[in-house]
């Protein structure tokens, strides 16, 4: 009998939805949608129907054996979310593994989604056979996700504020209350401030007001897009550098919408230049290569003591 697993990833923007083969690492299909935030009727709903949806969608060999959500927010063990902060606004003391398991007869685990994305990029990623493994998720927000061995690093996700630390006294004042957030400045929405205080948008009609088409600018010579990306790489060093010395991880991987325009700034972002936790410390930094899929198969893997996982450098053919 094939064992799967449904892996819900709910972002700030899209909520991506994947039935998993946790034994190949491999989403076998996937559903995605803009994520419904402000109704939760809505948000049970379509939820609900992708759930049925791949219900129906296995045969007579297959089992599906139970659901895994990553979700912005503190989860207890329980899987009630503690409070996503306003991205959500019913996401407040919210048993949503309780539901999904009412609702469907399914077991329902749940953790933060950063934290997801670093699992799902420690087992199948871009770190795979490395035994520390730090991910940023530069997205709508900044995630933090950090794996020892193949494993999230404690049992609840205590450190899901990890992008919230300062790296300046002279930004504005996030949401948590501090001053300089790193998450002000390397995120989607960081970048589109910081344009906007140069009226880029204004100057540049022809080209959407996208993160993507700042980083093409960019590229293409626009002065205004360069200094936005060079403040934001000079943020991002300054964020890596701490996170170094927080995890001291044998590999960084960078994953997010964000991060598909920073292939070729990596030799960039290498350049750390502060002390290391040791003298012949080295990491390296690396592009997430499942994007979308990390935080799927991440999810789904909170169910793999029951599915046995190959051991670091076995591939299954």
């Amino acid at each position: 009998m094939k064992k799967l697993v449904i892996g819900i990833d709910i972002g700030g923007t899209r909520t991506k939805i994947g039935l998993v083969d946790l034994t190949l690492g491999k989403v076998l299909e996937t559903v995605i949608y803009p994520t419904e935030s402000k109704n939760v009727t809505n948000f049970e709903q379509k939820i609900g129907e992708t759930i049925q949806y791949f219900q129906t969608k296995i045969t007579e060999n297959q089992i599906i054996l139970g659901v895994g959500i990553g979700v912005s927010s503190f989860v207890f063990e329980d899987g009630t979310v503690d409070s996503t902060y306003g991205f959500m606004d019913f996401m407040e003391d919210y048993p949503l593994a309780e539901i999904i398991e009412k609702a469907y007869n399914l077991p329902c685990k749940i953790d933060n989604d950063a934290r997801l994305v670093a699992l799902g990029e420690a087992l199948y990623g871009q770190g795979k056979g490395f035994e520390r493994v730090l991910v940023l998720t530069l997205g709508t927000g900044l995630g933090l996700g950090f794996v020892g061995n193949q494993k999230l690093n404690e049992k609840l996700p205590f450190g899901h504020m990890g992008g919230h630390i300062s790296i300046t006294q002279n930004g504005e004042k996030c949401y948590c209350g501090k001053i300089g957030c790193l998450e002000s400045f390397v995120s989607a929405t960081g970048i589109l401030k910081a344009a906007q205080k140069l009226n880029w948008h204004e100057k540049n009609l022809n080209l959407p007001f996208t993160v993507e088409s700042i980083f093409y600018a960019s590229e293409s010579g626009n002065n205004e897009a360069k200094l936005i990306i060079n403040d934001f790489l000079e943020y991002l060093k300054i964020g890596i550098s701490n996170y170094i010395n927080l995890y001291a991880p044998d590999r960084i991987i960078l994953g997010g919408g964000v991060a598909k325009g920073l292939k070729i700034y990596l030799p960039i972002l290498q350049e750390i230049t502060q002390l290391g936790p040791f003298k012949a410390y080295k990491t390296s930094i690396e592009i997430s290569e499942l994007e979308e899929n990390s935080g799927i198969l991440g999810s789904a893997a909170l169910f793999n003591n029951i599915i046995k996982i190959p051991p670091l450098g076995v591939k299954v053919l």
